[in-house]
């Protein structure tokens, strides 16, 4: 037996690392799912409990990092999909609907507001004149419905094409709405102009000048005949279209 008595103790067993653990903060950082990012913490609360309950794993970190990524990539999902709603898919499905409730109630101001460019800044009486124009022909305005074979071309200003209900008949119609100026940077959200199609009493649009550059203009089209009607040779006077430089040949005798 020796001077020396030494007693080694075992050395403790090396801890695992959580396989729940490693899941969860995969499922986080899967940020193009909002689903993916809603499991990770859970399954990172699911890990905390699992490592507490044994002592050969380890993993808290990678659990609680788990945890506080997937809520913020959620919230901050949450808040990106409800901006998305309310600033290009809510004007696209609402249209022209709440335009035409107000001014069905008589509430000009609010329809025109509803506008952004001439249908904003059009007199009052351009815009009484429309919606009478639509209460005499089919009656009260019910609702309005987005066609669903609409087919809108990408830009600041969108066109669509709706269903318009009313208390006598339903008419197909089409709105534009301008979700940016380029120009001014604004971002209005608002309607450019409401079209209905009525092919035995005349299409209406507001605002009727047609001046937004869009939408159809009736002026154009009288100007074209106004054009048409005075080109040279209508004149049954003057076949040619030319003046007669000496209409009385005989006062040169």
């Amino acid at each position: 037996m020796t001077g020396f008595d030494t007693t080694f103790d075992p050395q403790p067993p090396a801890k695992k690392t959580s396989g729940l653990a490693i899941t969860s903060l995969i499922f986080s950082l899967i940020v193009c799912c909002p689903v993916a990012t809603i499991i990770g913490p859970l399954l990172g609360l699911g890990a905390l409990v699992q490592i507490g309950r044994n002592p050969a794993l380890k993993g808290r970190g990678l659990a609680f990092a788990a945890i506080i990524m997937g809520i913020a990539f959620s919230v901050a999902q949450g808040f990106g999909g409800y901006s998305m709603y309310k600033n290009f898919i809510e004007p696209m499905y609402v249209g022209p609907r709440d335009a035409l409730t107000s001014g069905f109630a008589g509430d000009i101001a609010g329809f025109k507001g509803h506008f952004y460019g001439p249908g904003a800044t059009a007199s009052d009486e351009q815009a009484t004149a429309f919606i009478e124009q639509l209460r005499q022909r089919y009656g009260k305005f019910v609702s309005s419905e987005l066609n669903p074979q609409t087919q809108p071309q990408g830009g600041p200003a969108m066109e669509f094409d709706y269903f318009l209900s009313f208390e006598n008949t339903t008419v197909d119609a089409e709105a534009q709405i301008i979700y940016a100026d380029e120009t001014t940077g604004v971002w209005p959200k608002a309607l450019g102009y409401i079209t209905v199609f009525d092919p035995d009493l005349g299409d209406l649009t507001y605002p009727p000048s047609g001046d937004d550059g869009n939408g159809p203009d009736e002026t154009d089209d009288a100007d074209t005949d106004d054009e048409a009607e005075s080109q040279p040779g209508d004149d049954p006077a003057d076949p040619d279209g030319q003046a007669d430089s000496d209409p009385d040949p005989g006062d040169g005798d």
